[in-house]
């Protein structure tokens, strides 16, 4: 027998491995196996079963099969390999994204001393000496990734093989264990075939009688009786009980009560048509994509949960998608409050790798049969999948931005596509694309047009920051009408939202005598400061200094700070109100497991007054006492270089504004804008998502941009900014040579540009976009594109339908 393994290299190429015969039995497609790779021994995942082996080639044998069953099946490999060419990404590299982390069996170099005696060290470089002295100190050996951060040098080669050539040090390859294993657990179990003994002790009887209940961990029982362990391996060899180990699951953890269940809800007559309509589609059995638009507060969420427990009727599995973990909690409540808890299965990142890999176990058995996560959770091994419900399909949180650069949003539909699901998109403020292919005709158009209960939409209103003045007469922070909105809202003992899309406490740092900025060393952006910590901090590569008092260029003094973050609205906001009750929601006050759920917890349970935060506060949140919302800087996503930078402030606007009124008492926004009458900002007053569409569109089709187009976008980047781009510039010439030879005038190569952040990590960066009407010749230039950028010195990474343009 013969198997062909995928291998996480950036490779498309497949390997092929013979079978011995003793894991002949055990092999199966979907399965992990460990295998000779050059000098290593990697982990890869078998995507096919060969009776018969390719001819006129050298095979060598699998190591070891170290999954009891599969991850995956033919149906998902399918699917999987779709996204490996779409997303022009190797299929071992895809499987290794998407499957649980951590489970990886891998190979490693480790070094140690041969115990030969030095002649002279005066032969030996100052690099040699520092490798001896550090193996030297781990007479076990040393891993040649350690020694490498040990001595932040990453070509080590050449030494090394000159050491063993002096035979001054052994090399060899050892198996690292997989961060993520099945968990066991020691359990216990009365022998009741055996007659019962009288010569036991007080302490033995006690087990006895604790084991007449049933069998039980070996950890419960010591709980009922003091110090049985040692007891148990005498009644172990007088065969009273037996000892064995089972495997025990790893749970994604307590579900926080957060918000209303929400059952016994009588649907209105919008949202009983729209539920009847999704019903009719998923009683077809067909692909069947739906856009389920429905204002702020329409309802959306009980009409997906309904059709979840008609898929579950037809005895079908569902994945539920949300754009942001944050967003899981309170969603949680309510599908625990109406399904059984042994039915669901929890998946994003903020839980545990091996509660993640129990969840991905459990998924694939058919035990979960509904699959609740972020964007990862799309790609779990759904039994019978029947329905497919992205909500707030809008949200560019769906992409991924690095490695595998997919967008779940579109990757749904696909799956659904490939399993004959019903796939509900849902949004207040659909992505300009969705609304397009629905106008269009590919999606069934459903909608909400009003809140439950008839309650009112929130009235919005814009205040001009250009006539807003402090004490000082400079603009202010936060305008006199949102402070006196905030303090009536504080009177009738209601909750505030802030919105701010900014970390920290200002934007940046600089000295007014020289102009110079206080930068990131890593990359070209302003470091933000974080009073609270009294540190700079770059967002982008995690480099973090000391609050400066003098300007390094000139020891200057007078050090200012420009612009606004949430730490500093905070501030602001707890010196004006004293008494209120404050927090903020970021990425700093949520970095630890819980965190969010605190926050959200204590929103819930009316102990937060006032709520600051990004984005993360904007999105699907349902709190019925919030009644105010202000915008801080509703300007600033307008300035970003991006095509999108209008729909995405709409969006934002819409989707924070919705957050108030959900209650009995009315909702009131507060946008602080520079640009009061602009399209985007008077459209989001209105709640009025056809108007901003009817805008925008004709922008879009002058420009040639989606949904007129097909783009993809290719990252070049290298750590030698003229070499760099004299090899961007001869990229550009064999970019533009290439789609001439392709696709004559059919594609259009634009750029490439430098980056709007021109170096990140250490990394000079530049981008190159392809524009088309179809996506195949985009794809044949982006593939042969991708070996010449290799060879002209540059890191390229492609991004096929780009969603971020920084």
């Amino acid at each position: 027998m013969f198997v062909r393994v995928a291998i996480q290299i950036p490779s498309p190429k497949t390997f092929t491995y013979t079978v011995p015969e003793a894991l002949i039995p055990s092999v199966s497609l979907g399965k992990r196996v460990l295998v000779p790779f050059g000098r290593r021994r990697v982990t890869g995942f078998i995507v096919e079963i060969q009776p018969e082996a390719p001819q006129d080639q050298e095979l060598r044998e699998i190591i070891e099969l170290p999954d009891p069953e599969p991850l995956f099946d033919p149906d998902e490999l399918s699917f999987y390999e779709w996204v490996s060419r779409y997303y022009l990404h190797s299929l071992g590299k895809v499987l290794g994204e998407i499957l649980p982390g951590g489970i990886d069996v891998r190979s490693d170099r480790w070094l140690r001393l041969s115990g030969k005696a030095i002649d002279s060290e005066e032969r030996l470089s100052v690099v040699q000496r520092e490798i001896l002295d550090r193996v030297g100190q781990c007479p076990e050996g040393l891993s040649l990734n350690r020694l490498r951060r040990a001595m932040g040098k990453k070509d080590l080669y050449g030494e090394l093989r000159l050491l063993e050539m002096e035979d001054l040090v052994v090399s060899e390859e050892r198996l690292n264990r997989p961060a993520v294993r099945m968990k066991k657990e020691r359990w216990v179990h009365l022998n009741r075939s055996i007659a019962p003994r009288k010569d036991l002790t007080v302490k033995q009887r006690a087990i006895v009688t604790a084991l007449g209940e049933g069998e039980l961990p070996v950890a419960a029982l010591n709980n009922r009786v003091r110090n049985a362990a040692a007891s148990l391996r005498t009644m172990e060899g007088k065969e009273i009980v037996r000892l064995y180990d089972k495997e025990v699951l790893r749970h994604f953890g307590p579900v926080a009560e957060i918000g209303s269940k929400g059952n016994g809800i009588i649907l209105n007559g919008a949202q009983s048509a729209a539920l009847d309509e999704i019903r009719r589609y998923m009683a077809s059995r067909r692909y069947s994509p739906c856009l389920l638009h429905g204002v702020t507060g329409s309802g959306k969420t009980e009409i997906y949960l309904r059709a979840v427990a008609e898929a579950l009727r037809e005895d079908g599995g569902v994945l539920y998608l949300v754009p942001e973990i944050s967003l899981t909690a309170q969603l949680l409540t309510r599908i625990c409050g109406r399904f059984p808890e042994g039915a669901i299965a929890v998946l994003h990142s903020g839980i545990p790798r091996g509660a993640r890999y129990d969840q991905w176990r459990r998924i694939r058995r058919g035990e979960a049969r509904i699959v609740v996560g972020a964007r990862s959770a799309l790609f779990a091994p759904v039994r019978n999948l029947r329905l497919v419900i992205v909500d707030e399909e809008h949200d560019s949180s769906y992409k991924q931005e690095d490695r595998l650069r997919y967008n779940a949003r579109d990757l749904a539909l696909v799956r659904g596509r490939l399993s004959q699901a019903t796939v509900i998109l849902g949004s207040a403020t659909p992505s300009i694309q969705s609304y397009f292919h629905a106008t269009e005709g590919r999606y069934r158009y459903i909608t909400l047009p009003t809140r439950i209960d008839d309650r009112p939409l929130p009235k919005v209103e814009a205040v001009d920051m250009r006539f807003q003045r402090d004490d000082q007469g400079l603009t202010p922070l936060i305008s006199r009408p949102l402070i006196d909105a905030i303090r009536e809202t504080l009177e009738k003992r209601k909750q505030t939202l802030l919105f701010l899309n900014r970390r920290g406490f200002h934007t940046f740092l600089f000295c007014p005598d020289c102009g110079h900025t206080f930068t990131c060393p890593n990359c070209d952006i302003a470091l933000t400061l974080h009073a609270a910590e009294d540190l700079l901090k770059c967002h982008h590569c995690d480099y973090t200094a000391k609050s400066a008092v003098c300007c390094p260029k000139c020891q200057g003094s007078r050090v200012r700070s420009y612009g606004a973050g949430t730490e500093r609205v905070e501030e602001e906001v707890k010196q004006r109100f004293p008494d209120a009750r404050i927090a903020r929601m970021d990425s700093d006050t949520t970095s630890r497991r819980g965190d969010m759920e605190r926050i959200l917890r204590d929103l819930d349970s009316g102990r937060i007054d006032i709520l600051i935060g990004t984005q993360m506060i904007t999105k699907g949140h349902d709190f019925p006492d919030i009644t105010l919302v202000g915008v801080i800087a509703a300007d600033a996503s307008l300035n970003l270089p991006d095509f999108r930078a209008a729909e995405r402030t709409f969006q934002v606007l819409t989707q924070v504004s919705g957050r108030g009124g959900r209650g009995e008492e009315p909702g009131r926004v507060l946008i602080q804008t520079f640009n009061p009458g602009l399209y985007t900002i008077t459209r989001a007053q209105g709640h009025d998502y056809a108007g901003f569409y009817a805008d925008e569109l004709p922008l879009r089709r002058q420009l040639g941009y989606p949904p007129f187009s097909r783009l993809i976008a290719l990252h070049l980047s290298s750590l030698q900014r003229e070499e760099g781009k004299r090899a961007v510039t001869r990229f550009g010439l064999e970019a533009r040579n290439l789609a001439k030879m392709v696709a004559g005038s059919a594609v259009d190569v634009i750029g490439p540009a430098e980056s709007p952040l021109p170096r990140i990590r250490g990394r000079y960066r530049w981008q190159l976009l392809l524009r088309g009407k179809e996506i195949r010749p985009l794809h044949q230039i982006a593939e042969r594109l991708l070996g010449k950028g290799e060879r002209n010195g540059l890191s390229i990474q492609v991004d096929v339908d780009p969603v971020s343009f920084m």
